[in-house]
Parts: structure tokens; C-alpha cells; sequence
């Protein structure tokens, strides 16, 4: 199962409190809330922390009292306004019971008192945290970041690339998506479980693309609602020309970003033009076995390392932005940025793509996983005259504008208004998962990973009563899932 790890971008530690906001102006404010955000990761790992943070700086700015709980694989942070659990980033051991996230998680709400809860990524959380959160019984958002809310491995892709509808059974297994990240049909019930759990607890779900919206919504997600994201432009410094044949890639060195098919298409791209070169600015601590592969290849420039901030020269200097995704992309933190730098992308036309690159008009457009087809629409960018990218750059700065941060939150604000007073009682998810199935599937998947140390806190011994009656409802719902048999007899 994947973890997310790309660098760069400010963590949470730092907020400003409510009242201690520069330019606050109380009499513009027509409410003040008291507002928990909750992700897995607590460091800025990728775009989702990205957009958590400036969200949460914002929404501070504007008066609310606004608290931050997520995890960290490295520090462990117990403040007013910030609670970081050290534990590792993905462990499959911990998906279904984690005392450790789920008793701090609700110490650190008991504290906060929140009106209302904003949910970001949870993909990595045990089920515990969802009913951690249910017994809070606040009124609930989500911004879906991603497909992981209905697909397993979170691509939303089968083994040979084709495009899923989503939703958690047969299929899974039967189309060779665990090529993609692998997974088995414990994670899988997992997977299920937490969506159903949210379902139940998520009064609003906001998709930034249109298409992640459609998913969301065929799945059952009663209340769903586009906002585009928003983005804190990176400053681009002055006097830096703009190359003419440079290509750009920023991001993951991990198979869902589809670094290969860019490598292949580079192979095909300086057989018809020697001059065009590559800068891989990878987010991250990428395998040395795999930067030692790149290092040395012709017309590849490899960086690592780059904090966000020094973005701004390498978006200035570039020709132009490749984005190979073989996943199913919802809107990534890159295109917005590019976008409000004026600089061209890109992209496979996959997920949400199409929705940020509107072929030959704000870039230009490929099949995914075809390295001719890229190098093609790369060749058909680099016949465009200065006037032509002058052009393209500028639709690219003026469609940017809908995707600032101020009017970004104030639509998030009007959402948390229509939610605020949505009655709740505390109450657990109706998920399959009472005490004794859950502490079954804690034993059973420790005694299966006997040679690691045990990274969970175990309940005392299942008599046989017990342990017969939970097996027989995990088979259950295994079998009406049509899922693989996973449970020993």
C-alpha cells in the first residue's frame, strides 16, 4: 500500500491564534467557529498538507479558532492549537484499532471543543479514529483529496490502466489492480469499512474536480459539492528567461505519477531533437537505487530536496510542465501553481486533467502510458512560436484567478454555515466492526506478521465462543463482497 512522501511547503507549527491575526477586522466576520481539520499526515508530504495549511492559516486570519490533528512518522507535538502521534506513516497492522491516534484524538477534541470537523485524508487511520469522531457528534466536512474513498490502492485505475468506476469488491481483484500498489482483501475490507463509515459521518463532501465529484456522488455520498481548490502562489523571481526546449516534471518518483512513460517519451524526443532537456525536481527521499539509474542520463537534470519555496525559479525558467499521471488525478497542487506562473503543462488525459488542461488552449493533452503520444503533443508545443506561448501563459495566469485562496474559503465558510446546524448526536458508524470482530482482525493479522515486532495493543485471548462467532460475520461479509477468502478455519 502506498504512502505519500514530496517535499516542500511550510508545516502547521506557527498558526496564529484567533485574535493575534495581522488586518483582522471583527465586524467583517459574521460568525466565528470553533473548527477541528483532521489529516493523516501532519507534515507537508504532499499537496493535501499543502492545501490543509493554507486553509487552516485563512480560516485563522478570519477569526476562527481552528485546531490541527494528524500524524507523523518522525516528532510528536502536543500543543493548545496542535496534536502530531508519532507513528509510522502506513502499517497495515494498525488499520483497524490504534488506541494510541484514537484516545489522543479525542483528548485533543475534549480541549479544542470543536462546532464543527473538517476531515482531509484518513486512508492510513484505523477504524477506531472514525468512531472516535462519530462520538464527538459535531457536524462533519471532507475535502476528498483523492479517489482513496472508494478504491483501495487509490488509483481508481485496473492493472492495464483502463479507467474503474470505483467501489470496493469483486472487481478489485479481478482486473490485476494490485499491480498498481498492492493490496490484499484485508486492506480492501478496510478500505470499505472507512467508506462506509464516512458516509454515515460526512454531512458535505467537497471534490475539487468535477469528476472526483461524479465518483463520490455514484457511490452514495449523499450531499456533494465542487470548489475548485485554491492555491498560495510561489513568488517567481524577475530576470529569469524562459528556456525554449526545457522540459519540467515536478512531484513523486513513485509508478502513479508516470515518471517512466516521461523517460521513455524523452528517449523518443532527443532522437528528433537533441536539445531538449529535462529537469526532475523530486519531492521526498527517492530510492538511491533508482536516482543512481537517472543520474547520468542525457539531457537529465535531477533535483531533490527542493524546498516549495525555490519552485518559483523552475517554473520561470521552464518551457514547459509535464504532467504523465497513470492515476486518477483529482487536482494537483503543480497544475494550480504552473497555472498562476504563467507556465504551459502537459498532461495525460486522465481523472480531472482535462478539467485544468484544456487541450490547445491553456496546454496540450496525452494518452496516458504512451510514451509517442507525449512526445508528440511535447513536439507539437516546442513548433509554437513566442507570440503563441506568450498567449498560452497568459489565459493560463487569467484562468489562475479562479482558484484564489480568498474566495476559496469564503465558499468553505458559506459551507460550514449550512452545516453548522445540522442536529448530531454521538453515535458510532454503523460499520461491521464491534469490539471482538475488531480485536479478532487485530490478533489474526499480528499472528500473520509474527516475525515483526507488534506495532498493536492486543486484547486479552478471544475465548472460542467469540472468536467462532466474529469469523463466521468477517466470512459474511467477505462473501457478499465476493472477496477472496482471507481468514484461516
Amino acid at each position: 500500500m502506498r504512502t505519500r512522501a514530496e517535499g516542500g511547503g511550510a508545516g502547521f507549527e506557527g498558526l496564529p491564534l484567533a485574535g493575534q491575526a495581522r488586518g483582522e477586522r471583527p465586524w467583517e466576520l459574521r460568525y466565528r467557529l470553533r473548527i477541528l481539520h483532521l489529516n493523516c499526515y501532519a507534515d507537508p508530504v504532499g499537496g493535501a498538507e499543502v492545501y490543509a495549511v493554507a486553509l487552516t492559516r485563512e480560516l485563522t486570519r478570519r477569526g476562527h479558532v481552528v485546531g490541527f490533528f494528524g500524524t507523523s512518522a518522525t516528532r510528536e507535538v502536543d500543543e493548545e492549537h496542535l496534536r502530531v502521534v508519532r507513528r509510522p506513516a502506513y502499517d497495515p497492522r494498525l488499520l483497524w484499532s490504534e488506541p494510541a491516534v484514537s484516545q489522543a484524538l479525542a483528548s485533543f477534541a475534549a480541549r479544542l471543543r470543536p462546532e464543527l470537523i473538517h476531515v482531509h485524508n484518513v486512508f492510513s487511520l484505523g477504524l477506531d479514529v472514525m468512531e472516535a469522531l462519530g462520538q464527538l457528534g459535531v457536524p462533519t466536512v471532507q475535502t476528498v483529496h483523492d479517489s482513496n474513498r472508494v478504491c483501495p490502492n487509490s488509483w481508481c485505475v485496473h492493472g492495464d490502466g483502463s479507467p474503474c468506476h470505483g467501489g470496493v469488491g469483486a472487481q478489485c481483484f479481478q482486473h490485476d489492480c494490485d499491480r498498481n500498489y498492492p493490496f490484499d482483501a484485508e486492506v480492501a475490507l478496510h478500505a470499505l469499512l472507512r467508506h462506509r463509515a464516512l458516509l454515515e459521518l460526512v454531512d458535505v463532501a467537497i471534490c475539487p474536480s468535477q469528476a472526483l465529484a461524479r465518483l463520490i456522488v455514484a457511490h452514495g455520498q449523499r450531499r456533494v459539492v465542487h470548489v475548485p481548490n485554491a492555491i498560495e502562489p510561489i513568488p517567481i523571481p524577475g530576470g529569469v528567461e524562459r528556456g525554449t526546449r526545457e522540459l519540467l516534471y515536478v512531484g513523486r518518483l513513485t509508478p502513479e505519477k508516470g515518471v517512466e512513460t516521461l523517460l521513455e517519451a524523452m528517449t523518443i524526443l532527443r532522437r528528433r531533437d537533441p536539445g531538449v532537456t529535462l529537469t526532475l525536481a523530486l519531492g521526498g527521499s527517492p530510492p538511491a537505487a533508482e536516482l543512481a539509474r537517472l543520474h547520468g542520463q542525457p539531457g537529465l537534470t535531477v533535483l531533490t530536496g527542493v524546498p516549495r519555496s525555490d519552485l518559483g525559479r523552475l517554473y520561470a525558467r521552464s518551457a514547459v510542465c509535464i504532467l504523465p499521471s497513470i492515476w486518477f488525478e483529482n487536482a494537483p497542487l503543480v497544475a494550480l501553481e504552473c497555472m498562476s506562473a504563467g507556465l504551459p503543462l502537459i498532461a495525460s488525459r486522465i481523472g480531472a486533467l482535462p478539467e485544468l488542461v484544456e487541450d490547445g488552449v491553456t496546454g496540450f493533452t496525452f494518452r496516458p502510458r504512451d510514451p509517442t503520444d507525449l512526445a508528440e503533443q511535447v513536439l507539437r508545443f516546442l513548433a509554437l512560436g513566442s507570440e503563441e506561448r506568450r498567449q498560452l501563459g497568459q489565459r493560463l495566469q487569467e484562468r489562475a484567478q479562479r482558484y484564489r485562496l480568498e474566495s476559496h474559503v469564503a465558499r468553505v465558510e458559506e459551507i460550514y454555515a449550512e452545516v453548522r446546524g445540522v442536529p448530531r448526536k454521538p453515535t458510532i458508524p454503523r460499520t461491521p466492526m464491534d469490539a471482538d470482530l475488531r480485536a479478532l482482525v487485530a490478533r489474526l493479522v499480528h499472528e500473520r506478521n509474527a516475525a515483526r515486532e507488534p506495532t498493536v495493543t492486543l486484547v486479552p485471548h478471544l475465548g472460542p465462543r467469540l472468536r467462532g462467532r466474529a469469523l463466521a460475520r468477517m466470512r459474511g461479509i467477505a462473501r457478499a463482497l465476493h472477496l477472496p477468502k482471507f481468514l484461516p478455519r
